[in-house]
């Protein structure tokens, strides 16, 4: 497993099960991937990530907005968009019913005291953040 993180995140990620960190810099994507899963970028901005997918690979993204096939430039990639707000796929209703009972741990990334509330706005707009960010009282 290849995650994309800051030096800040990358602990979390090495936690998480990631065998190799590399960060966003496209210079640093690997090539000739097989498949690869995007949780951060938006979907128009995907082009970089494709090229690093080999020919007859797949590029999954769960980012809006909803991707274009023509947005990454590659026809001989598979393009992916899956979202599942209703809950029926990947046995989200299970993981939600875990997460409310408190026994689907959440990943803190960072934590704000509310008087740095603004910060933690700005954060999570402008870095590439692994986990929760907590704003706490």
């Amino acid at each position: 497993v290849i995650a994309t993180a800051t030096a800040d995140d990358a602990d979390i990620l090495r936690g998480l099960g990631a065998d190799k960190i590399i960060g966003y810099a496209e210079a640093e994507y690997p090539a000739a991937i097989d498949i690869a899963f995007n949780l951060a970028l938006p979907s128009d901005r995907l082009t970089g990530v494709a090229r690093a997918v080999r020919p007859g690979g797949r590029l999954v993204t769960i980012t809006y907005p909803v991707p274009e096939q023509k947005w990454i430039a590659r026809d001989d990639v598979r393009l992916y968009f899956v979202l599942d707000v209703e809950g029926t796929h990947g046995e989200m209703r299970d993981l939600g019913e875990l997460a409310g009972s408190g026994e689907l741990p959440a990943t803190i990334g960072r934590r704000y005291s509310l008087d740095d509330g603004a910060q933690a706005c700005v954060d999570f707009i402008r870095r590439h953040t692994t986990g929760k960010l907590v704003v706490t009282m």
